[in-house]
């Protein structure tokens, strides 16, 4: 239904969110 499909809209923004503080962090650790 609707709730899963925001659940699952939420989980993907989230993963997109952590993915790009990932390879911000990463970027400051290692110079990219």
């Amino acid at each position: 239904g609707i709730l899963s499909t925001f659940k699952g809209l939420a989980k993907g923004v989230a993963k997109d969110l952590a993915g790009n503080l990932l390879d911000k962090f990463k970027c400051k650790i290692t110079g990219c």
